[in-house]
């Protein structure tokens, strides 16, 4: 046993110093390379550019920071630009490109030459991506009455209804100007109703809610308009929804219930049409946070008129209650915000 500890001991002790002396040799080698990105600088002030992809190169490949790495392969690439070598220039200028798409030369201050060469490649994002969630108010549209269970029943007045939406989507730029929108949604929607149960009766108010879960797939098609402080979209395009649960609850009345499923007198599938404007703003790095102002109209009756013939103890109960079903449209006034994220893969155009 104490040989072991003994063992233990100088391994630790071995690994202490090493790592004293590896440290101070990647310090050195740091330094050193500070100091060539120093002389480059000034052997490029001076004109004496041949010798200046060599000197950098080992630096490039291993020892400078992403920063330094940028100024270097700058360097690099006007010195292979001098000596009239395109090829090495625009390999090296594509390692600049991967390490920062968004790089474009000065146009003030850089050699023409330069700037051309930049011409050359496609820098644009390939696409976008990223996350939404967002809220909407519900306009419930109220058509006409499904049937009457009891003439006197009175059909009430939608109030305040909600949705909210958490969800990815996916952007692909067509030119300048368009952009297409897939996007997926998980959204849960609660509708709220208020009414009298009986036509000149004096039972208390009754609220009937239902609470309902969807998944919405939008396609929309974008505009990019001419704001230059930062991107402004006019959106629009098709959505399509799909019904995963429907449940009602009646408060007040004579014989309250609650969680009902009422699936099966809903329509499962939907459509609406979206219109709306999308402002894009960069907060950090190549990212924007994205946020949008929509209206949604449903086109389509949300109730399922094949189905509203209910078993015989859900008609008792139901009619106890002095539930009332009518038929409607949910259309939404929205607000969603997101992170907006570009994958860029430079290319020679």
């Amino acid at each position: 046993m104490p040989r072991t500890g003994k063992t233990i001991t100088s391994s630790i002790a071995y690994l202490i110093l090493l790592l004293g002396i590896m440290l101070p040799q990647k310090g050195k080698a740091q330094e050193s390379c500070t100091q060539k990105l120093r002389n480059a600088r000034n052997a490029y002030q001076e004109g004496k550019l041949s010798s200046l992809p060599t000197t950098l190169q080992s630096c490039i490949d291993n020892g400078f920071n992403k920063e330094e790495k940028i100024e270097a392969l700058r360097l690099v690439t006007l010195a292979f630009l001098y000596e009239e070598n395109e090829a090495s220039a625009k390999k090296s200028y594509l390692q600049l490109l991967n390490l920062n798409p968004e790089y474009r030369p000065n146009p003030q201050a850089d050699p023409t030459e330069l700037i051309l060469l930049a011409e050359k490649f496609d820098t644009d994002p390939k696409f976008f991506y990223g996350i939404k969630t967002g809220l909407a108010y519900s306009l419930v549209e109220v058509i006409e009455p499904t049937s009457d269970v009891v003439v006197g029943l009175q059909r009430g007045n939608y109030s305040f209804s909600y949705s909210m939406s958490f969800g990815v989507f996916f952007q692909y730029p067509i030119n300048n100007k368009l952009s297409a929108n897939a996007e997926f949604y998980y959204m849960l929607r609660s509708l709220s109703m208020n009414k009298n149960p009986m036509e000149g009766s004096d039972v208390q108010q009754q609220t009937i809610s239902e609470d309902q879960r969807w998944i919405e797939m939008p396609i929309l098609l974008n505009y990019k308009l001419p704001v230059n402080a930062f991107l402004l979209e006019l959106t629009g395009g098709p959505s399509f929804h799909y019904l995963l649960l429907s449940e009602v609850t009646s408060e007040g009345g004579n014989e309250p219930f609650s969680d009902v499923d009422f699936y099966a007198q809903r329509n499962q599938f939907n459509l609406s049409g979206i219109l709306g404007i999308r402002a894009n703003f960069k907060v950090f790095g190549r990212n924007f946070l994205t946020t949008s102002i929509l209206y949604q109209h449903r086109f389509m009756n949300e109730v399922n008129q094949t189905s509203n013939v209910l078993n015989q103890d859900e008609n008792d109960r139901l009619l106890n209650s002095a539930y009332k079903e009518g038929q409607y449209k949910g259309h939404s006034i929205w607000l969603r915000i997101g992170l907006k994220l570009p994958y860029y893969n430079p290319q020679l155009k």
